[in-house]
């Protein structure tokens, strides 16, 4: 599984802005999709809401070949 780690300033990014940032989705529309279909887990958790807020601390995984670790400017 591929480790990206996302490095973000605000207190939360969308779960699809996420997946665009980290290179993963092509268009906002195609990081929807994914996670409409079930491709996205948020600690644990199948997401299906794409403006579900992941914040700082949060690890995503998407179709089991990428995770993406979200911290935040203050995070050591």
């Amino acid at each position: 599984m591929k480790k990206i780690t996302i490095e973000i300033d605000t207190d939360f990014i969308p779960a699809a802005a996420l997946l665009k940032l980290a290179g993963i989705a092509e268009s906002g529309g195609q990081a929807s999709y994914e996670i409409q279909q079930g491709h996205v887990v948020m600690d644990g958790i199948v997401l299906t809401e794409k403006r579900k807020k992941v914040r700082p601390g949060s690890t995503v995984v998407f179709n089991g070949k990428y995770e993406i670790h979200v911290t935040g400017k203050n995070e050591d």
